[in-house]
């Protein structure tokens, strides 16, 4: 078995007539990841994102990353894990998906040093789950929208701790 970290979409899903919900997309594996064995626990953070961290086989999470939306963080599961040994582009995809996801440059300069090779992993997880905010579905534009007031997030030691 191995393990991963993930940032991953969120989805629509319609529960039934009159009941929009929303789930994380790792939910579209799950039966892929049991049948290895493996679980998943998530955090959700801001930009209709989750921090997930899962564990199942190699290959389940090879299929896992090349689904649209999920961003494996490579080669790393340790949160003292620093990513020093990721490439620039790596390192940049990483940071695409946080501004994309709506923290700002300043947010992440002032949290993170500006020398993503000694960062750790623990340190931009950590980062990413200080927050999300409320959903809401607007039945007018028939869509969920995140604009709500911030809400807690599940520390993400929370979630390195229940995915072994």
């Amino acid at each position: 078995m191995a393990l991963a970290w993930f940032i991953a979409p969120y989805g629509r899903r319609d529960l039934r007539p009159g009941d929009i919900g929303r789930y994380c997309k790792m939910d579209d594996f799950t039966a892929l990841i049991r049948a290895d064995g493996g679980n998943w626990k998530e955090t959700e953070v801001l930009g209709d994102c989750a921090l997930v961290k899962v564990r199942a086989s190699a290959a389940t999470l090879a299929t896992i990353n090349a689904a649209p939306g999920m961003l494996r963080i490579p080669n790393h599961v340790s949160l003292t894990d620093t990513l020093g040994d990721l490439t620039a582009a790596q390192r940049t995809a990483i940071l695409n998906r946080l501004l994309a996801m709506g923290y700002t440059q300043a947010e992440i300069d002032a949290a993170l040093p500006a020398n993503w090779a000694v960062v750790t992993l623990g340190q931009v997880l950590r980062f990413a789950a200080t927050r999300r905010l409320r959903p809401r579905y607007d039945a007018g534009t028939d869509a969920i929208v995140l604009d709500g007031p911030t809400q807690p997030v599940t520390p993400v030691e929370s979630v390195d701790s229940a995915v072994q």
